[in-house]
């Protein structure tokens, strides 16, 4: 317990005596001390997102054309091989596209997590009323006293001395 200090009388212009001793208390009422704390609960859900959509390139495209090109060049005889290069060219294009900007349909696994607040109601100890010499005194004590008990406090008194 923390001590309880009581003056028995009030400070004058001056204090030639001061004395200090231990007497006994009585304990009058004992009341708890609570406080709210916030202990805050999370509450996360995995789900599946669609990806964001990629850049679309032209790189597949011109690597498409220029071996779709070649390709068809050699397979025709004479003018033919011009016409089945330019073929291939565009066929080779649009098979470079799609290969390099196909939607594949990608998906992210998301977390998403949310805080919501959660306040208890928390005992923090007791406030203890004292009885000494006719005067109640307050105090905030880890103790749980019990009413009527007798507790030992320090007491301080100054004597005022007349001039």
């Amino acid at each position: 317990m923390k001590k309880l200090s009581i003056a028995l009388m009030f400070l004058a212009s001056s204090f030639a005596n001061a004395a200090e001793f231990s007497d006994m208390a009585t304990v009058k009422r004992v009341t708890p001390r609570y406080i709210e704390i916030n202990r805050p609960i999370s509450s996360c859900q995995n789900s599946t997102e669609a990806a964001p959509p990629k850049e679309k390139g032209i790189a597949g495209a011109i690597i498409g054309g220029m071996a779709g090109g070649l390709l068809g060049s050699r397979v025709g005889k004479g003018s033919g091989k011009v016409a089945a290069g330019a073929v291939g060219a565009a066929v080779g294009a649009v098979v470079g596209d799609r290969v390099q900007n196909a939607d594949a349909n990608d998906t992210n696994n998301v977390e998403r997590c949310t805080q919501r607040d959660n306040y208890q109601r928390v005992q923090e100890g007791y406030i203890t009323t004292f009885s000494y010499n006719g005067h109640e005194f307050e105090e905030e004590t880890q103790t749980k006293y019990r009413v009527g008990q007798k507790v030992s406090v320090q007491v301080n008194a100054v004597i005022d001395q007349p001039n």
